[in-house]
């Protein structure tokens, strides 16, 4: 009985230490960003990123929709594929953040329902790169 329990608790051990060890790595790999659907902070808009073939390269191509009526509104192409890791929302703007190995971290500034490229924006401290 003695070694049924030893054995559940060691069990037990490795599944915490696993799931926590997960988390770590998927902050180091993304940051706070992500290559999937992602919502504004108040979910009236949602962003998603495809990859488009164009003069025999990938690149990734950034559709901005309307949560409401699924409209989709604006499109950036913002990086290469191979280089690209990904974007996230700005936690109380419209601003889309990327991130991507041979450009680094930049703004796609929203206004008037355009999102343009602002090289001189101050990330956030709550924006993690992978590269931090």
């Amino acid at each position: 009985m003695k070694r049924i329990i030893k054995f559940l608790l060691m069990l037990l051990c490795v599944f915490v230490f696993t799931s926590c060890g997960s988390s770590t790595n998927k902050e180091r790999q993304w940051g706070s960003f992500t290559a999937e659907k992602t919502n504004s902070f108040d979910d009236v808009f949602y962003a998603v990123q495809t990859v488009e073939e164009k003069d025999d390269a990938s690149y990734i191509v950034v559709d901005v929709y309307k949560t409401e009526n699924d409209e989709k509104i604006h499109s950036f192409s913002p990086a290469r594929a191979s280089d690209f890791w990904g974007i996230c929302w700005e936690e109380s703007t419209y601003n889309i953040w990327i991130q991507s190995a041979d450009v680094g971290v930049l703004c796609y500034e929203y206004q008037d329902d355009y999102w343009n490229l602002n090289e001189n924006a101050v990330r956030p401290k709550e924006i993690i790169s992978k590269y931090d």
